[in-house]
């Protein structure tokens, strides 16, 4: 479903910059930059990858964010088959977390259920941020390009 509206708003009202190949993910995950209505997003697919995948994206996506040193909106996708398991969360809270959040403008999620978006929520009580979580897609980007 998520992957569809992308390909449609893409081939609408969109242009893909840049799409950061991760070969040895295969069909695991991505990075993309994409032009949505005129404001650029760094797109971080978690979709179908496991743990190790997925620890993988989470600190190329900070390597880029980091080395870009510009105001970014980020855009998180995951799917039922992601886990938010003790050792992503802990790279997720600890590795160049603060350097990538200075170049965070806005950052939207989408795909979590509900277990999900309890433990997100805790996590931007605790650390003092501010992740929006959606239900659809199209929810995510009409925050980040508002």
């Amino acid at each position: 479903m998520i992957t569809a509206w992308i390909r449609s708003q893409i081939a609408q009202k969109t242009s893909v910059v840049k799409s950061i190949f991760l070969p040895h993910l295969g069909r695991m995950g991505s990075i993309k930059r994409v032009i949505l209505r005129g404001k650029e997003i760094l797109e971080v697919d978690f979709s179908n990858s496991k743990e190790d995948q997925m620890i993988e994206i989470l600190m190329e996506a900070r390597r880029i964010l980091i080395s870009d040193n510009k105001k970014q909106l980020v855009l998180a996708l995951f799917n039922e088959k992601n886990y938010l398991t003790p050792k992503f969360m802990d790279r997720f809270r600890m590795d160049q977390r603060e350097e990538a959040i200075k170049v965070i403008e806005k950052q939207a999620i989408v795909g979590f259920n509900e277990t999900k978006k309890q433990i997100i929520k805790g996590y931007n009580v605790i650390f003092n941020r501010d992740m929006k979580m959606f239900d659809t897609l199209e929810e995510a980007i009409n925050f980040l390009v508002s």
